[in-house]
Protein backbone atom coordinates (compact mmCIF):
# COMPACT_ATOMS: atom_id res chain seq x y z
CA UNK A 1 0.00 0.00 0.00
CA UNK A 2 1.70 2.90 -1.00
CA UNK A 3 2.38 5.64 1.62
CA UNK A 4 0.61 8.77 1.78
CA UNK A 5 2.64 12.04 1.41
CA UNK A 6 1.40 14.84 0.57
CA UNK A 7 -1.74 16.97 2.62
CA UNK A 8 -4.94 17.73 0.79
CA UNK A 9 -4.76 20.54 -1.54
CA UNK A 10 -7.79 22.09 -0.19
CA UNK A 11 -6.97 24.91 1.78
CA UNK A 12 -7.13 24.11 5.75
CA UNK A 13 -7.63 20.87 5.37
CA UNK A 14 -4.69 19.16 7.13
CA UNK A 15 -5.72 14.83 5.57
CA UNK A 16 -2.85 13.72 4.17
CA UNK A 17 -3.31 11.45 0.91
CA UNK A 18 -1.61 10.07 -2.27
CA UNK A 19 -2.18 13.04 -4.15
CA UNK A 20 -4.72 16.06 -5.03
CA UNK A 21 -7.91 16.41 -2.48
CA UNK A 22 -8.59 13.85 -0.06
CA UNK A 23 -11.33 11.62 -0.10
CA UNK A 24 -13.24 13.68 1.81
CA UNK A 25 -13.02 16.94 -0.10
CA UNK A 26 -13.07 15.52 -3.01
CA UNK A 27 -16.91 14.78 -2.37
CA UNK A 28 -17.45 17.85 -1.16
CA UNK A 29 -16.10 19.15 -4.27
CA UNK A 30 -17.81 16.73 -6.66
CA UNK A 31 -21.34 18.11 -4.95
CA UNK A 32 -20.94 21.52 -5.04
CA UNK A 33 -20.12 20.93 -8.54
CA UNK A 34 -23.07 18.92 -9.24
CA UNK A 35 -23.64 16.53 -12.20
CA UNK A 36 -23.35 17.09 -15.54
CA UNK A 37 -26.96 18.09 -16.76
CA UNK A 38 -26.66 20.39 -13.39
CA UNK A 39 -23.98 22.39 -15.10
CA UNK A 40 -25.79 22.27 -18.94
CA UNK A 41 -24.54 19.03 -20.41
CA UNK A 42 -27.32 17.64 -21.37
CA UNK A 43 -28.61 14.82 -23.94
CA UNK A 44 -27.70 16.91 -26.82
CA UNK A 45 -24.07 17.45 -25.39
CA UNK A 46 -24.13 13.21 -24.73
CA UNK A 47 -24.49 13.14 -28.60
CA UNK A 48 -21.97 15.87 -29.98
CA UNK A 49 -19.38 15.14 -27.58
CA UNK A 50 -18.50 11.81 -29.40
CA UNK A 51 -19.25 13.57 -32.51
CA UNK A 52 -16.55 16.27 -32.16
CA UNK A 53 -13.66 14.02 -30.84
CA UNK A 54 -14.30 12.15 -33.87
CA UNK A 55 -14.02 14.75 -36.08
CA UNK A 56 -10.87 16.36 -34.22
CA UNK A 57 -8.84 13.10 -32.99
CA UNK A 58 -5.57 15.08 -31.95
CA UNK A 59 -4.90 17.07 -28.60
CA UNK A 60 -4.26 20.54 -29.94
CA UNK A 61 -1.96 21.28 -27.22
CA UNK A 62 0.85 18.13 -27.19
CA UNK A 63 -0.54 16.16 -29.96
CA UNK A 64 -1.57 13.09 -28.17
CA UNK A 65 -5.43 11.67 -28.33
CA UNK A 66 -8.36 13.99 -28.27
CA UNK A 67 -10.36 13.08 -25.32
CA UNK A 68 -12.03 15.97 -24.05
CA UNK A 69 -13.63 18.92 -26.05
CA UNK A 70 -12.91 21.67 -23.93
CA UNK A 71 -14.81 25.13 -23.84
CA UNK A 72 -11.44 27.42 -24.93
CA UNK A 73 -10.63 30.38 -24.38
CA UNK A 74 -13.78 30.95 -22.64
CA UNK A 75 -15.58 28.41 -20.40
CA UNK A 76 -19.02 27.25 -21.00
CA UNK A 77 -20.05 29.21 -18.15
CA UNK A 78 -19.05 32.14 -19.08
CA UNK A 79 -20.75 31.08 -22.38
CA UNK A 80 -23.71 30.86 -21.26
CA UNK A 81 -23.29 33.87 -18.87
CA UNK A 82 -22.98 35.95 -21.95
CA UNK A 83 -26.03 34.42 -23.40
CA UNK A 84 -24.43 32.57 -26.36
CA UNK A 85 -27.13 30.82 -28.30
CA UNK A 86 -24.74 27.59 -28.79
CA UNK A 87 -22.10 27.49 -26.30
CA UNK A 88 -21.08 23.97 -27.41
CA UNK A 89 -20.62 24.97 -31.39
CA UNK A 90 -17.49 24.10 -32.94
CA UNK A 91 -15.81 27.88 -32.65
CA UNK A 92 -15.83 27.05 -28.61
CA UNK A 93 -14.29 24.06 -28.25
CA UNK A 94 -10.92 22.38 -29.11
CA UNK A 95 -10.29 18.81 -29.02
CA UNK A 96 -7.55 18.12 -25.80
CA UNK A 97 -6.04 14.85 -24.13
CA UNK A 98 -6.91 14.60 -20.43
CA UNK A 99 -3.71 15.28 -19.10
CA UNK A 100 -3.76 18.50 -20.80
CA UNK A 101 -6.86 19.69 -19.81
CA UNK A 102 -6.45 19.18 -16.15
CA UNK A 103 -3.36 21.07 -16.26
CA UNK A 104 -5.47 23.86 -18.20
CA UNK A 105 -7.85 23.59 -15.53
CA UNK A 106 -5.42 23.64 -12.65
CA UNK A 107 -4.08 26.70 -14.36
CA UNK A 108 -6.72 28.65 -15.11
CA UNK A 109 -9.34 27.73 -12.50
CA UNK A 110 -7.42 27.96 -9.30
CA UNK A 111 -8.75 25.83 -6.44
CA UNK A 112 -10.11 23.81 -8.76
CA UNK A 113 -13.46 22.71 -9.08
CA UNK A 114 -13.29 23.33 -5.17
CA UNK A 115 -13.45 27.45 -5.97
CA UNK A 116 -16.94 27.31 -7.90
Amino acid sequence: MPRASHVCTTPGCPTLTDSGQCPDCRAKSERKRGTPQQRGYGKSWAKRRPSYLKRHPVCVLCGGASEVPDHHPRSRRELVAARVVNPDADEYLRPVCIPCHNAETAKHQPGGWAAW
